[in-house]
């Protein structure tokens, strides 16, 4: 009785088996057609965008009529050196130093074609009563020093061809804030090491510090409060360079102010 059962259990097993895999080999995959690459890759499409008036992230200011970049744009290398003997140059210039202010901080020097070395909005012919340009020779490179003056609490760059300013600029873009520099990163963990409120706790931790965006990031800002608008870094303190935050704090570069300070939320 038991072997005739277990025969016939092995014969409706095999019986399903053979059933799936005569059924799989008939199914035929769906074909995709394949498409050529395109020769030329697609056109670029700068999308422009705004800040709302009620708050919040950025939002195109109209999605409808993109403007197309006919061409890539130009090959712009970040030169490792702080250049001393261009920024030394550039900031005895008196036209530079107009534009500077009494107060700035050097951010890094990009090497460009000495053609494309202003920042020139799209769309924008009007002449920019913040530049000063000289002669140009269009068919060599330049260096772009790229400052941020807290005077005029504006990004600023300065051409320099054969060793000479070629023009000066406060940058165009409404709310444009370069990346941190290193000057700034070292200014912004002085300003929070002296702050009382976590001046004793934080003597012997490694400093940290990146620029914030208060126009990118609204959610975390309103109009009226302090640092709106300012080059504030957001400055964090450990007890080992890659380890967890213990403190923080918001340092304004542009008023040289601490503006909150404190330890860091969740568990230490």
């Amino acid at each position: 009785m038991k072997a005739n059962l277990t025969s016939q259990i092995i014969m409706v097993a095999g019986w399903v088996l053979g059933s799936f895999f005569l059924g799989c080999s008939s199914v035929e995959l769906t074909k995709v057609p394949q498409k050529p690459l395109p020769f030329h890759p697609p056109p670029l499409v700068e999308l422009p965008l705004e800040l709302p008036p009620e708050g919040g992230p950025r939002r195109p200011v109209d999605a409808m009529s993109p403007t197309t970049l006919s061409a890539p744009g130009p090959e712009i290398i970040i030169v490792d050196s702080n250049q001393p003997g261009l920024r030394a140059t550039a900031e005895r210039d008196p036209d530079v130093k107009t534009q500077l202010g009494e107060r700035f901080a050097y951010i890094n020097t990009e090497k460009v074609p000495a053609d494309q070395c202003l920042v020139i909005l799209q769309g924008d012919d009007s002449s920019n009563s913040r530049t000063t340009e000289r002669a140009s020779n269009s068919d060599a490179s330049a260096y772009r020093l790229t400052y941020y003056s807290y005077t005029h609490n504006v990004a600023v760059h300065v051409c320099m061809e054969n060793d000479r300013m070629s023009s000066v600029q406060q940058d165009p873009r409404e709310g444009y804030q370069p990346e941190e520099g290193e000057e700034e990163i070292t200014a912004a963990i002085e300003l929070a090491r002296a702050d009382q409120r976590i001046a004793q706790e934080i003597q012997h931790l490694h400093g940290h510090a990146i620029l914030t965006s208060p126009e990118e990031y609204r959610y975390f800002w309103v109009s009226d409060e302090a640092g709106f608008g300012d080059r504030v870094l957001w400055v964090t303190f450990s007890e080992m360079p890659e380890s967890s935050a213990l403190y923080f704090a918001r340092v304004d570069l542009t008023s040289q102010t601490v503006l909150d300070a404190g330890k860091e939320a969740g568990p230490q």
